[in-house]
């Protein structure tokens, strides 16, 4: 699996080296404060080890590396505009390192940061639909956890309400159901193909189970 380091190197090559090794030293200072007990290094791994394996789906594979970098740059659950603050570091990361601002790699950058906000297309809401762009697979990259194995989700779980530990055990409960409540709603948690085949059965029961634990 390749490490945090060789995936940003993959993102950044043939723009400036310095600029660009100075800005992984802030990616890595934020991923690992010690205040983030999910979005932090071990998920951005995680997550990239996915990215590895969706790959060949891709049609900006940089692009998507540079979204799945700075998509949680900043963050602060009780903030409500992160991802303003994010697409606003891409584009200071973007101007020091030499992305031009009309290239396809800063427009298809910037075009997945702000799918990322929406979390659910088309393909989510019909059932039988699949999506095939690259926004489809980072939003399925952000659901991949909620099919893993039953320890691994409870694992998530208990990480995931450590971020919401300045909310009450009622208040986050309320909140956590009705998030959960929604994912059964529609027809699919999995936009693609290869993550509805691989995660949506196991997501559903995750989920279920999750619902009757709050419950």
């Amino acid at each position: 699996m390749a490490s945090i380091e060789d995936c940003w190197r993959e993102a950044t090559q043939g723009l400036d080296e310095a600029a660009s090794e100075s800005w992984l030293v802030r990616v890595q200072e934020a991923y690992g404060d010690a205040k983030r007990t999910y979005h932090n290094l071990e998920t951005l791994g995680e997550k990239l080890a996915a990215y590895a394996e969706a790959r060949d789906c891709l049609k900006n594979p940089r692009a998507m590396l540079l979204a799945i970098f700075f998509q949680n740059l900043d963050y602060d659950p009780k903030a409500l505009d992160g991802d303003t603050k994010n697409l606003d570091q891409f584009e200071a990361f973007a101007a020091e390192v030499g992305i031009e601002a009309d290239s396809d790699l800063a427009k298809d950058t910037r075009q997945l940061l702000e799918a990322a906000t929406t979390n659910s297309t088309e393909a989510h809401k019909i059932d039988g639909v699949y999506g095939s762009e690259d926004a489809h697979y980072l939003l399925d990259l952000d659901m991949a956890v909620l099919g893993s194995c039953p320890d691994k989700y409870a694992d998530y779980c208990d990480k995931i309400r450590g971020e919401y530990s300045f909310l009450s055990e009622p208040m986050y409960t309320a909140l956590r159901l009705k998030v959960l409540q929604n994912f059964l709603q529609i027809p699919n948690i999995f936009a693609t193909k290869e993550f509805r085949e691989k995660y949506e059965e196991q997501a559903r029961t995750n989920i279920k189970s999750e619902i009757e634990l709050l419950s």
